[in-house]
């Protein structure tokens, strides 16, 4: 096994952000079959793991292994629509990655903030 599994980081990332006040919720992507029958897609494809609204912004967490975890394509491609949109994007490889913006975030915050400018995105840290 090469490093963490996404799971647990994921848990910690929602744990973690929601203790912070972050609105969290888990998205998934799929396909079911309905009881009746029928089959039903789900998710976006690429999307990520995450969605955070904190302090009033839009942030889309992708959990990966700390080695060896890669973003496909389709991630690549959602990755810079969420930031064309706006929004911060973190591919976390461990709960700290998504502290570190979390804090800079903290630090931006102010009572009468009106920057809007894209103020970071974060890719954690590098497989090696």
């Amino acid at each position: 096994m090469t490093g963490r599994l996404e799971k647990p980081i994921q848990n910690e990332v929602m744990i973690a952000a929601s203790a912070r006040g972050a609105l969290v919720r888990r998205l998934n992507v799929g396909a079911a079959h309905r009881p009746n029958g029928g089959f039903v897609r789900f998710g976006v494809t690429g999307q990520a793991d995450l969605s955070l609204i904190y302090r009033g912004r839009a942030i889309e967490v992708e959990t990966k292994r700390a080695k060896g975890g890669r973003q496909d394509k389709a991630q690549e491609d959602y990755q810079a629509a969420v930031e064309r949109a706006g929004g911060i994007y973190i591919l976390a490889r461990s709960v700290e990655d998504v502290l570190t913006v979390l804090d800079r975030l903290d630090d931006r915050t102010q009572p009468a903030d009106t920057d809007v400018e894209q103020p970071f995105t974060s890719k954690g840290s590098t497989n090696a």
